[in-house]
């Protein structure tokens, strides 16, 4: 009866959050549970938190917890799906998404994060809007050749232009994660974001129908798509990278902001951090490590007076003495 009642309140809260987050995987560090509604602003601060970064905006989200910080993420890889509310995925944890944020904004917050992070380090920040050109991703993945896909396809027609265009993002969604699996992506201690949008399966459902056998095609040829890329960027990172999708039908359903919430990203941005010198964590170090030793031996100095003997010979016993002692 339990089941019944989680499975239940979980796709009621699917359909009111026009949207969808999967966590597919997360390092040991951070612990995904329960199926809670989470509204999409909240998710750049869930993705800071997974690679260690002090978040902007507290939350009292239940879904995301911190085991120990030693062992948190050096990527963040995220697949965006534009218009459609769900992508039928059976693995990980997923969470009904409030759409009240563009997810470029999302994408472009992440972006500032690591760069104020880790300036000047080298870092990976990728986005990869399928619908555009593949140029801008030659300086990570080089000039690479989309080989054929081997999919077998029943309902989907290449003849058709929107079924074409699907199959040729998800042909250069898998030759990517082919190359990533082969090595050309790899650890180097600075976080990464790589962040691929799909907008071709919301023209196959519109064309089809969404309870077509072609858009059933769809979703299941992107969910081993999908599931291809998961097992090329785990591989890639030895597990410490945070994989998550996105499912968002902003383009069918109006997105609604509150003039209280229009004023709190206001408070936000004129909220900012203190600027830190590049002396500061030199200054951190040279503090806390005296503060340390300092604190051992002043330790280590009371442990030996008390225990000293308080001979005649003994500064205890000359300074607590009430009168002068002499020698006979």
């Amino acid at each position: 009866m339990l089941k019944i009642f989680v499975y239940l309140a979980a796709v009621i809260l699917t359909a009111y959050g026009a949207g969808e987050l999967v966590i597919l995987h997360s390092p040991a560090s951070v612990k995904f549970s329960g199926w809670e509604q989470i509204d999409e602003s909240m998710v750049k601060e869930i993705f800071a938190v997974c690679m260690g970064f002090t978040v902007t905006k507290g939350s009292d989200w239940p879904g995301l917890s911190v085991s120990h910080p030693f062992s948190f993420a050096e990527a963040v890889v995220v697949v965006v799906v534009d218009g459609v509310t769900s992508q039928g995925l059976k693995e990980g944890h997923r969470y009904p998404l409030v759409t009240n944020e563009d997810e470029f904004d999302i994408w472009q917050a992440l972006h500032d994060r690591v760069l104020s992070r880790y300036p000047g380090q080298n870092a990976t920040l990728l986005r990869m809007d399928l619908a555009e050109e593949a140029k801008p991703y030659s300086r990570v993945f080089g000039d690479y050749e989309n080989t054929p896909s081997n999919w077998t396809v029943r309902y989907l027609d290449p003849a058709v232009s929107e079924d074409k265009r699907f199959l040729d993002e998800m042909t250069v969604l898998s030759n990517i994660a082919k190359l990533v699996e082969s090595g050309l992506v790899y650890r180097d201690g600075v976080p990464d974001v790589y962040w691929k949008v799909v907008r071709s399966l919301h023209p196959v459902v519109d064309f089809h129908g969404p309870d077509s056998e072609a858009a059933k095609e769809a979703k299941q040829i992107l969910q081993d798509v999908i599931h291809i890329i998961k097992k090329a960027y785990v591989l890639a990172y030895k597990r410490r990278v945070v994989i998550a999708t996105i499912s968002s039908d902003v383009s069918h359903t109006r997105r609604t902001r509150s003039l209280m919430a229009d004023t709190e990203d206001q408070q936000a941005d004129i909220n900012l951090a203190p600027v830190y010198s590049p002396e500061y964590p030199v200054i951190f170090n040279i503090i806390l490590w005296f503060g340390v030793v300092f604190a051992f031996s002043l330790l280590a100095i009371s442990l030996f007076i008390a225990d000293m003997d308080p001979g005649r010979d003994s500064i205890i016993y000359r300074m607590t003495s009430t009168r002068m002692k002499k020698d006979n």
